[in-house]
């Protein structure tokens, strides 16, 4: 039960965890203050000094020599004032016990004197053991009279510290003082994590694809140690991304030339061929080929979209670039039967690079008539919305599963229903929406009817170019 609470309420916050500190601190420097209080009070330079209690004590005993009754009942009021001023029950220990006699012999004893107690020289500190504690006894005389007073408290730490226990002074102080003590300490807590806090919101800020350093400039102590470790793990990713898009970029260029010269041989050989099954595995190899050059572009295109070259914007007519990749695809769309439409506003201007764009669009188009059947149709529409371009591609394929519709934008990775019956490599939606977060948009994907996927692409429009 108490474990379960603990996870609950400390284990998993700082602050919780920082704030019992606070209070076991407290609690620990109180229990030292409360030793230190109890070892200086056993301590044998200690001396039972006579304040003004014991002097009236005496004078009493000076007073009523003539009447012993009336001089005990006063001694013992006295006493019983002591011992509730020093918060100690009557007939209890420790508190304040006294012996009274002069020459003529005992004139007062308390009840709570322990058995044993006997009285020294003058002025001398006597420790005896007394009831398995031990005790220290002084004895002061009068200077009018004979009247000699022997004052007992206990001198065994352990009973001492017990009994302040028992009596509620070490505890009582800390309930009282908790609820005080537990807001301003939650409030310190909190502004010191002040700097914590604007450094957790300056990294949420940052996108997967930017390693940059963490500045640590005016960042506290503890912070500049953390940083300096997360910024050589950044520069060992960063080192080791761009050696990864090094080696892809420099493999893709150099698979281009071979299977280039591959497709002009196997054309060539397509032309002088006449036998039908040569002409079948011919048309094999062509479309193998295709396949490896549109692989081949489209990790030249990821590489680019992935880059962090500084290159410089350009104001760029969104609508027109839609509608001029369109027909440089209607091509590709006549061959299978597929309608392409084209709808919106005009006027759209985005700031960006138009290679990125062109290879954002170009995907889009080239998978929504990928999957559209035969005779499909595919609708593009551009609109001007909140000061956002949204383009809007609709086809009447298959569609996307809505659990795999977030997947689908991770690189290689295919709906496992359609990586069998089309061609093609994981690569298009990563790079569309790599571009896409480039320019400050996004994309979302959702059904287009009862049948067929909607790609929705937003961008924002440039300055002054919102409405």
């Amino acid at each position: 039960m108490i474990r379960t609470i603990w996870r609950r309420l400390v284990a998993h916050s700082m602050v919780a965890r920082l704030l019992m500190a606070q209070m076991f601190v407290l609690c620990l420097l109180w229990l030292l203050a409360l030793v230190y209080v109890v070892h200086d009070a056993t301590r044998d330079k200690v001396t039972l000094e006579l304040d003004s209690s014991y002097h009236a004590i005496i004078a009493i005993a000076e007073n009523e020599l003539g009447h012993p009754v009336k001089m005990q009942d006063s001694i013992r009021k006295v006493e019983i004032a002591l011992r509730e001023m020093a918060g100690v029950e009557i007939n209890a220990f420790p508190g304040p016990s006294f012996i009274v006699e002069n020459s003529n012999g005992l004139l007062y004893r308390s009840v709570e004197v322990p058995p044993g107690t006997r009285a020294g020289a003058l002025g001398e500190l006597l420790l005896f053991e007394s009831g398995g504690s031990t005790w220290r006894s002084r004895t002061v005389q009068s200077t009018r009279s004979d009247v000699r007073i022997t004052s007992i408290m206990p001198a065994d730490g352990v009973n001492i510290f017990l009994r302040l226990v028992s009596r509620g002074t070490f505890l009582l102080p800390l309930l009282i003082s908790f609820p005080f003590l537990i807001l301003p300490a939650w409030l310190s807590i909190r502004l010191a994590q002040g700097p914590w806090t604007k450094a957790m919101a300056d990294l949420a800020t940052r996108g997967p694809q930017d390693l940059r350093p963490l500045p640590v400039d005016g960042r506290p102590r503890e912070l500049v140690a953390m940083f300096n470790r997360i910024n050589a793990l950044l520069a060992r990713v960063s080192d080791s991304a761009e050696r990864e898009r090094a080696f892809i970029a420099d493999a893709a260029h150099e698979l281009r030339t071979p299977l280039a010269a591959m497709r002009v041989n196997v054309e060539a050989l397509q032309r002088q061929a006449s036998d039908p099954r040569q002409q079948q595995l011919l048309d094999g190899i062509v479309s193998g080929n295709a396949r490896a050059t549109r692989l081949v572009g489209q990790l030249l295109g990821l590489m680019r979209s992935d880059a962090t070259s500084g290159d410089q914007d350009e104001q760029i007519c969104f609508d027109a670039l839609v509608q001029e990749r369109m027909a440089a695809l209607a091509g590709i769309a006549d061959a299978k039967g597929v309608e392409l439409e084209l709808s919106g506003d005009e006027g759209l201007h985005l700031s960006g690079r138009r290679e990125g764009l062109v290879s954002l669009v170009d995907n889009l188009l080239d998978n929504a008539i990928k999957y559209s059947p035969e005779r499909g149709k595919v609708l593009a529409d551009v609109r001007r919305a909140d000061g956002s371009a949204v383009l809007r591609i609709s086809d009447q394929g298959p569609g996307i599963t809505p659990e795999l519709r977030e997947r689908v934008f991770d690189r290689f990775f295919r709906d496992p229903r359609q990586a069998q019956a089309h061609a093609g490599s994981g690569l298009g939606l990563a790079i569309a929406l790599a571009v896409a977060r480039q320019h400050g948009g996004s994309i979302a994907l959702d059904a287009a009817g009862s049948m067929g996927l909607c790609v929705t692409v937003r961008m924002p429009l440039s300055a002054g170019n919102g409405y």
